[in-house]
């Protein structure tokens, strides 16, 4: 008998399974979904073999899956869902997307979007009101499971955690307070095991931002060219890894991929790499709702619905600094606001720079062209002066249209008449020495320092030439003297013939003696003897 009711039992618990209604599901598991989320409805009570047809507000969608993927959500993905094996239809499943972004963030402190497998990244959690009472999930596949966060100070605003190691292709992290009611964002974490990766925002980006596509390589950042696919047709070429989109739009979303040419530095081979990377799911949404900042610092939300309050925020470098609970912007800076609804915000404001007036703005204006006016002058006004300085250091020698074919002074500017003395032969009330050159002398300079360089003086054993010329502390064989020729029959001095002096520099319209030029030549007469510079030349 027993056995019986056995048997009977096993024969009709397959027809009890098959007639047993279906149900859905959601996973990761959302008390509020918000604008960007990631989620799966299931179909529950799925037969093998069977195939399951969604509904979407009544009206049957392409889906066969078991499963029904909605990324990024949005305010239209907001309705009741149904899933239906053979004839059995599952209850309603309503679903809510709210415009606004969750009362805390969560960001990728150290890693990206796709890692290696295997590899860890941090993540951070920050909540202005506080951490306390908070905690973290994971979801890979449909099972989730608690992270607990370890900060010592309940007050703390900000908590850095590691992930356990990443094995599945997806993973998603996201944090919660006690009842789950207040949230955070989500954190996608996926995996790849190719060299090249297609790297984007961590966050889904919402329609009319600028998106960046990035085709990067483990181990280098030598890549010369990305060529970036979009439903395995080209979408864009560029030299170097990097691509941007601006204004992105909703259809711009779909599967992705990326083909790098890369070297490594340390390779000896010539030849470029060139591989494509795994195909990543490129998210683009609606943007939620955001507040609006006047220059008078009034925050406001025309788009919003309920009671509001505000959140005022200001520039610090880089970073944005929340100013104490229902504060307003008391001092100069540039500042941006949120509009805050319980458990949920707007994203932030436009910036706007406050305690500058226009007026004021005007005459800083002003007051930097007049100073770039000023600082243009006295460049300007330098220079001249420079050039003209150096204009009157040196005045031309001219000849006198007299007719006193003599030269005039040479004037140096800022120099005390007498210090230098003027080159004229024959002058008035000098008297001559016997040659066409005078005496150049330097005041406060000891004769024996300079010497004169004399005409028709004798050297030891040799011809009319110049004197040694002396210079304090070095002794007189180190410079030899250059001998000059006997001036011309004009002073009967020197002897016949005398070997190489100087031979007269003819120039047109001045007398022959006015200049005399160095010229050496071998002595005539004496075979084999050598010029004055020759002798030089030994000597050295």
């Amino acid at each position: 008998m027993t056995g019986g009711r056995e048997l009977l039992l096993l024969a009709v618990m397959p027809l009890l399974v098959r007639c047993q209604k279906p149900s859905v599901s959601m996973s990761p598991r959302l008390e509020s979904i918000f604008t960007g989320d990631l989620f799966y409805l299931y179909c529950n009570n799925v037969s093998s073999g069977d195939t399951a047809t969604w509904y979407f507000n009544n009206t049957a969608l392409e889906n066969k899956n078991s499963f029904l993927k909605i990324a990024p959500a949005a305010s239209k993905n907001s309705g009741t869902y149904q899933c239906k094996i053979k004839d059995t239809k599952s209850d309603d499943f309503h679903v809510r997307v709210l415009e606004y972004v969750p009362a805390a963030s969560l960001t990728i402190a150290t890693g990206q979007p796709v890692m290696r497998k295997n590899s860890k990244v941090l993540l951070e959690i920050e909540n202005e009101t506080g951490l306390d009472g908070w905690f973290c999930k994971v979801t890979r596949k449909e099972q989730t499971w608690k992270v607990y966060l370890k900060h010592g100070d309940k007050s703390a605003t900000s908590s850095v955690f590691e992930t356990s190691a990443l094995r599945v292709p997806e993973t998603i992290y996201w944090c919660v307070k006690k009842n789950e009611t207040y949230r955070s964002n989500q954190v996608i974490l996926r995996t790849t095991e190719k060299e090249v990766t297609l790297e984007m925002d961590p966050f889904p980006a919402a329609a009319g931002d600028t998106l960046t596509l990035t085709c990067l390589v483990w181990g280098t950042n030598d890549i010369s060219n990305s060529v970036f696919y979009k439903n395995n047709s080209v979408y864009a070429s560029v030299k170097g890894p990097n691509y941007k989109i601006t204004k992105i739009t909703e259809s711009e979303g779909g599967d992705y991929k990326c083909e790098a040419t890369y070297r490594y530095k340390a390779q000896t081979i010539e030849a470029s790499h060139k591989y494509d990377s795994d195909v990543q799911e490129v998210l683009v949404h609606a943007s939620p709702f955001t507040a609006v900042l006047s220059d008078s610092m009034q925050c406001s939300c025309p788009t919003c619905s309920g009671s509001m309050t505000y959140s005022y925020y200001k520039q610090n470098a880089k970073s944005w600094k929340m100013l104490g609970q229902d504060q307003r912007p008391g001092s100069s800076g540039t500042y941006r606001c949120r509009a805050v609804l319980d458990y949920m915000r707007t994203l932030p404001s436009n910036s706007v720079n406050y305690g500058t007036s226009i007026t004021g703005t005007v005459i800083g204006f002003l007051v930097a062209i007049v100073g770039i006016g000023i600082c243009v002058f006295l460049v300007i006004f330098c220079w001249c002066k420079q050039r003209k300085t150096k204009g009157d250091i040196y005045e031309e020698v001219q000849m006198r249209q007299t007719g006193d074919p003599k030269y005039e002074t040479l004037n140096v500017a800022r120099v005390k008449e007498g210090e230098y003395d003027t080159l004229q032969p024959e002058a008035e009330g000098r008297k001559k020495t016997g040659g066409t050159y005078e005496a150049l002398t330097k005041q406060d300079n000891k004769e024996e320092v300079y010497h004169t360089l004399g005409e028709n003086v004798a050297s030891e054993g040799g011809d009319g030439g110049y004197e040694a010329l002396k210079k304090e502390g070095i002794p007189k064989d180190e410079y030899e003297t250059l001998n000059t020729k006997s001036v011309e029959k004009k002073t009967g001095t020197g002897s016949e013939g005398g070997d190489g002096g100087y031979e007269a520099l003819k120039k047109e319209g001045i007398p022959k003696d006015e200049y005399e030029t160095l010229k050496t030549k071998q002595a005539e007469g004496r075979p084999g003897a050598l010029s004055q510079l020759e002798i030089v030349e030994e000597n050295k």
